[in-house]
């Protein structure tokens, strides 16, 4: 496999050409390129399996590399990589087909792990046709089958560590270090959700294996969910199931 990395620092090329461990990867060749021009002839002329690419670099946009990869109907993974945490970008990524939007600074293992997503999607695409996503009243939530980014992963598994507490939009945005409007966005964009509808959900799906699978009383339920007010734990979880807790847990017999 191929990667190749572009950025207008040499000393930022030089850090991922150097810091990560591309042989365990499974990558034999690494590619560089200074400059949008450079890195078109590159993918023109190479096969290029992966593209690590800053997006600002003047007085051209790294956005641009992945339009060609779009127009020209290559299999390139492109891995945005920018220290600029503006919506516009990451929206724009995602239109063109980006595979991942990394936020800099951002530790090696970082982009080392994203790098090794878009090598699982290479294998699984090059075996087998992509899975049908579920339909719209599937009891999964979109985040768990989107192609997240590095920020939305961080904060989905932040949620997922911290589900007994009564979180917030700004608390998590603080977590993985984004401005609250910006991560509700980006959230929104790549999962089609928002972000308190999968807390809720997050919440739900706990509070019904715990309704299924133990003996706990409702009212602990409620609180290991993250709610002190029994009531209004009731409402949301007859709202998401068509059940009160208490008729959920009869239904199934716990």
């Amino acid at each position: 496999m191929t990667v190749l990395i572009v950025d207008d620092q040499p000393d930022v090329v030089w850090g991922e050409q150097n810091s990560i461990d591309w042989k365990n990867l499974g990558i034999q060749r690494i590619l560089t390129a200074y400059s949008v021009g450079d890195a078109e002839t590159l993918l023109l002329e190479e096969s290029v399996d992966i593209l690590l690419c800053d997006i600002e670099m003047p007085p051209r946009s790294g956005l641009e590399l992945c339009s060609l990869i779009q127009e020209k109907k290559l299999s390139t993974r492109c891995i945005f990589l920018s220290a600029h945490a503006e919506f516009s970008y990451a929206q724009e990524a995602v239109r063109l087909g980006g595979f991942d939007y990394i936020l800099q600074p951002a530790p090696y293992s970082d982009i080392e792990s994203a790098v090794a997503r878009a090598i699982m999607d290479i294998h699984e695409k090059s075996h087998a046709d992509p899975p049908a996503r579920p339909p719209k009243d599937s009891t999964e939530h979109p985040a768990h089958y989107a192609g997240s980014s590095n920020s939305v992963a961080r904060a989905i598994e932040y949620i997922q560590q911290n589900i007994s507490r009564d979180l917030n939009r700004i608390e998590i945005a603080e977590a993985v270090f984004l401005n609250p409007e910006y991560l509700s966005r980006l959230f929104k964009l790549e999962t089609g959700g928002t972000l308190s509808e999968y807390i809720t959900w997050e919440k739900m799906e706990l509070a019904r294996e715990m309704l299924k699978s133990t003996d706990i009383p409702i009212g602990l339920i409620a609180q290991k969910t993250g709610y002190t007010n029994f009531s209004y734990f009731s409402q949301v979880f007859k709202r998401y199931t068509g059940l009160s807790p208490l008729e959920y847990r009869r239904m199934n017999d716990c």
